[in-house]
């Protein structure tokens, strides 16, 4: 069987900086690789060309094509896929049947209460989600991106809209006549490992001070304000404190970080060998946020990038990211207020015992979880794998 995933965002191995949904298709593409299936990606076009600065063409590396959006339904009819997985609703418009050809809706994030949480204005909600509806129409099946995104999964798959959609615009028969959860497979962040890097093994070097580290991209609603206890917090402990919180490339809008005093701070953002490396020189990584209904249902990119590479976390009390830490034992859950949490949960790391039964949860939670042939055991076997 051959696979086209329809990546939202610049993949791996172009050498730019990989934001979360091209680190999600890079890590779908090698996950269902991993269980006998040919897979290609393809990238657009124009969101390479807002973060390729180079004067010479970017080349793509194998097994990935730039694509123009416009040029999707075209490139996926004459490629003979038996798949294609796309990623949120973005490229939804760009798609259409395509006989001998299932397609996949890989719910990566609730996009909707993210840009809801954006504060933004310059969004038409309905048109947002009947452009969700009709992504959700044309798929036979969908990968959620953690288990609390099941029921808001399913919430949107069983609206009557996206039956319409389905039957009366794109003339494809009824999806759901049973069980709806026969079309839906839990995926969790499939996180590709840059070439040459590997899961850290547990270990601290004796007598050298505890690094914190504070990562992602800051946002207009999540600025470098709301992670505070995560830089002031260890900086009072005298912990030594690395923060890379670049803005977003992708919005004109995004908050610029400002110096700290005592901290450490490195530009960005950086390509993802690079971000890999920078997290390996962190004994833990710290991610404060404010509960939302955005961030309860979000599987935090960052944090699951840290962990991949066996690095115990520090992590808010409300995420799909903070149930696996807690299972596995690989890190902290501290609720945003908690001061009181958050000294305790660094005196504990400063404990090099107590840091390596953390960083050994965290590389099993990597092998278990994320490594991307495991986080797609399941939703291979749906699609006949």
């Amino acid at each position: 069987m051959t696979a086209l995933v329809v990546a939202n965002d610049v993949t791996p191995g172009f050498g730019v900086p990989v934001a979360a949904p091209g680190l999600r298709a890079g890590g779908l593409a090698e996950g269902l690789r991993a269980h006998g299936l040919d897979v290609h990606l393809a990238v657009p076009a124009p969101i390479l060309d807002r973060v390729w600065t180079r004067p010479i063409p970017p080349s793509p590396p194998p097994g990935t094509s730039i694509v123009e959006p416009a040029a999707l339904g075209e490139f996926i009819a004459g490629g003979g896929f038996s798949h294609v997985v796309f990623s949120n609703a973005n490229m939804g418009p760009h798609l259409a049947p395509v006989p001998g050809t299932s397609f996949v809706f890989d719910l990566f994030a609730p996009k909707v209460l993210e840009l809801l949480a954006s504060g933004r204005s310059d969004r038409d909600w309905t048109a947002e989600a009947t452009k969700k509806e009709r992504a959700l129409a044309l798929a036979d099946h969908v990968f959620v991106n953690g288990r609390r995104k099941i029921a808001y999964a399913l919430g949107w798959l069983l609206r009557p809209s996206v039956d319409r959609h389905r039957t009366s615009t794109l003339g494809l028969d009824r999806l759901i006549d049973g069980d709806p959860l026969e079309h839906v497979s839990l995926v969790e962040m499939p996180v590709p490992l840059p070439e040459g890097i590997d899961v850290r093994p547990p270990g601290r070097p004796p007598g050298r001070e505890l690094r914190v580290g504070v990562a992602g991209y800051t946002q207009p609603w999540s600025g470098q304000g709301d992670v505070s206890p995560a830089i002031e917090i260890p900086r009072a402990l005298g912990h030594h404190v690395h923060v890379l919180t670049p803005p977003h490339w992708g919005r004109a809008d995004a908050v610029t970080p400002t110096p700290i005093a005592g901290v450490t701070q490195t530009p960005g953002p950086l390509d993802y060998p690079t971000f890999a490396t920078w997290l390996q020189t962190m004994d833990v990584v710290a991610d404060h946020f404010a509960p939302s209904a955005e961030r309860r249902l979000a599987m935090v990119t960052r944090t699951t990038v840290a962990l991949r590479l066996g690095i115990p976390v520090i992590h808010g009390a409300d995420s799909e990211v903070s149930d696996l830490i807690e299972e596995y034992d690989a890190g902290w859950v501290v609720d945003a207020g908690d001061e009181d949490g958050w000294g305790n949960a660094l005196s504990e790391a400063s404990d090099a015992d107590r840091l390596a039964a953390k960083q050994r949860g965290a590389v099993r939670l990597s092998s278990e979880r994320f490594e991307p042939g495991a986080a797609l055991a399941t939703a291979a076997k749906a699609l006949g794998a």
